[in-house]
């Protein structure tokens, strides 16, 4: 499966030198903010894609498209997500499909601020369960669901336990603005 993934220079030489990339706990977004998503979005890949190798336990991220387009993302927009003047790199990598779990970017918001997730006006539940909350976010794995509830162009994400060196098929070398 065709995806691109943004990875500080680091991350890249980490991966050139050993030959693979794992996430790094230290490294999650926005640290324990969200750790609870980060833990959620794993076990969903444990279920659909199978158990991690040892050691690791959250993904790495990736694209399958951006805004409805299946290309290399426009770094001019993307690369401004870590300080400015940071060594990033844009990599385009071809991952086994059976090893990755495409979900919906929009729809992971939910997730990451822990509310329920409609497709609708009438599916909406004011004052949802925890239960009602989480069962609602495997709603994020219907990425050809389009509704006007969700009246977005569709960005599609990608999560895998690891990635291999012998997938990347381009790197490309860009600093932060």
């Amino acid at each position: 499966m065709l995806l691109w993934t943004i990875q500080h220079k680091i991350a890249y030489e980490i991966l050139i030198q050993t030959g693979r990339l794992r996430a790094d706990e230290k490294h999650l977004f926005c640290g324990n903010d969200f750790l609870h998503a980060y833990q959620w979005i794993s076990e969903q890949m444990k279920e659909h894609i199978g158990l991690p190798p040892e050691e690791i336990h959250y993904p790495v991220w990736a694209w399958y498209q951006w805004e409805s387009v299946r290309k290399r993302l426009d770094m001019r927009s993307h690369r401004r997500w870590t300080t400015k003047g940071t060594p990033i790199v844009l990599l385009t990598i071809d991952v086994p499909d059976n090893l990755v779990l495409l979900s919906d970017f929009d729809m992971w918001h939910c997730v990451l601020n822990t509310s329920y997730l409609p497709l609708s006006k009438e599916d909406e539940i004011e004052n949802s369960t925890t239960a009602e909350k989480t069962e609602s976010w495997k709603k994020i794995f219907q990425i050809d669901v389009q509704t006007d509830y969700w009246n977005t162009t569709k960005s599609t994400q990608a999560t895998f336990w690891e990635l291999k060196k012998e997938w990347v098929l381009k790197a490309e070398h860009f600093l932060s603005s």
